[in-house]
């Protein structure tokens, strides 16, 4: 019988390059993850790096501040100096500490930027407050060259213990009022500094009452003659230290561990801060917004997913092309072949005859079941039809591959043989109707018997098929004329 090729199904041309597309997307989806695990990597090294330099910025004005020789001149002297709301404020005359050999000349006008903030008896030269200040005053300019000595530095102060406050820039200090004064040396934190051995310690990240941003600070307690004087602290502008350059959709986010249950659900790739010469309770995070991702996803991935997208379509085109060569060979095979036998019919023979190449003789032969109609009409149709495949199977079994056997209707079999020799054409064919003859039994009882008609022709003297299957079908009538199971060649 027939072999009828099976084609792609349209679930398989839909869902098998859905199916490669979605393993390419998973790398595409892999490949951002990796992407931005890189990016966060780089990131917390970045904050690292610049926590650890304002580190070593505020140790080095501890270092400063504890080395300073106390003063021989009055310094103050050379600050402007007024009383607003109960607060004595100073800031230095430029012209004046740039201009005098033997002052702070090092320094250029526009660094100096600080501004001293304390209760109204500073402004008195006469008050001990004002003394005690003003052998202080001359690292004030560290302040100022340090305050944005990085981008995410936002300013610098020395809170005295006494109360008064030296300040860099000076726009922080000018918001400083007399009650945030008055409640300087009260607060616990300076209270159990003043205890404690010296130790730069990070604090934060809290919205300024004063600047009204979130910033994160460094503060370490300034000694002198082991004697606990005040407090430095170095102010952070901490979504400035955050903010990436990377593209990173989501925040990265500083929190303090040590005021928190547990971090948000939000909350990934966490990095604990741990330094050795930093005392700090606090971690970075990776504040994962979805929304985000997904769409710096696609902006990031664009091109691998238009060739996702360029591979999907493509793929279903080429199964759809292979589907409809398929179904064309298949069609073709079925105008091209007798269906109840799966052997050529009479346009298929004549195709294979046109598009075939033969050297030496050609064979037609033109078998017929004698006696058919008898077979139908007493053993019925059905049977009849196994006759015919019988038949069929026979002659399949019995011929090369480089040969072609047909049916062209009813009980009438065409067979086309090739060979350099014709006696052994003529073996063949007797050994065809010698091996239907025989086992015929197994199909009817009694058996059958076959007729044939047999032409051959050289490759040279080749005729037309219609010409040679005339022959062949008239040598086929003289055998069923002269008696029936025979073979005329």
């Amino acid at each position: 019988m027939m072999n009828v090729q099976r084609h792609f199904s349209l679930k398989f041309v839909l869902f098998v390059p859905a199916l490669l597309s979605l393993i390419i997307f998973a790398l595409a989806l892999t490949n951002y993850y990796d992407t931005v695990n890189r990016y966060i990597d780089l990131e917390y090294a970045r904050i690292d790096r610049a926590l650890l330099r304002s580190t070593k910025a505020i140790a080095a004005i501890d270092y400063s501040f504890s080395a300073y020789r106390k003063g021989q001149q009055d310094l103050l002297l050379e600050h402007n100096r007024r009383v607003i709301d109960g607060v004595c404020q100073m800031w230095p005359i430029d012209s004046l500490l740039t201009g005098k050999e033997g002052k702070l000349n090092a320094s250029p006008v526009k660094d100096l930027n600080y501004l001293l903030v304390g209760m109204p008896n500073i402004c008195n030269p006469d008050d001990p407050l004002y003394q005690r200040a003003n052998r202080q005053v001359e690292m004030a300019p560290m302040l100022s060259f340090l305050h944005d000595f990085d981008a995410y530095l936002f300013g610098v102060h020395y809170i005295d213990r006494e109360g008064y406050v030296f300040s860099s820039p000076d726009t922080l200090a000018r918001h400083i009022s007399k009650a945030l004064l008055e409640t300087i040396e009260a607060r616990s934190y300076w209270i159990e500094a003043a205890k404690s051995d010296p130790e730069i310690a990070l604090s934060g990240p809290t919205i300024s009452k004063v600047i009204t941003k979130q910033i994160a600070s460094l503060t370490i307690p300034f000694f002198y003659n082991q004697q606990y004087q005040g407090m430095i602290s170095l102010d952070i502008d901490v979504p400035r230290l955050l903010r990436s350059n990377s593209p990173l959709a989501s925040p990265i986010e500083l929190v303090d561990t040590s005021e928190m249950i547990r971090f948000p659900s939000q909350a990934k790739r966490i990095h604990v801060l741990n330094y050795e010469d930093l005392k700090t309770h606090h971690a970075l995070y990776y504040q994962v917004n979805w929304l985000s991702e997904l769409q710096n996803f696609f902006v990031l991935e664009k091109y691998s997913l238009i060739v996702i997208g360029f591979i999907y379509l493509l793929s279903v085109i080429v199964l759809f092309y292979i589907n409809s060569n398929i179904e064309r060979s298949h069609f073709k095979g079925l105008a091209a072949k007798d269906p109840m036998t799966g052997l050529l019919n009479r346009r298929g023979l004549e195709d294979f005859w046109r598009n075939t190449l033969t050297q030496g003789d050609i064979t037609l032969a033109v078998l017929d079941i004698d006696n058919f109609k008898a077979i139908n009409d007493t053993y019925g149709h059905d049977v009849g039809d196994k006759v015919i495949c019988y038949m069929a199977e026979k002659i399949e079994h019995n011929i090369r591959t480089s040969d072609a056997a047909a049916r062209f209707g009813g009980e009438e079999f065409v067979i086309y043989l090739t060979c350099g020799n014709r006696e052994n054409m003529h073996d063949i064919i007797s050994r065809i109707k010698d091996q239907i003859c025989e086992d015929s039994h197994h199909i009817i009882e009694g058996g059958f018997t076959v007729s044939g008609g047999v032409e051959v022709t050289s490759i040279d003297e080749r005729s037309d098929f219609k010409t040679l299957f005339k022959a062949a079908d008239e040598k086929l009538y003289i055998a069923k004329t002269n008696g029936k199971d025979q073979l005329v060649f």
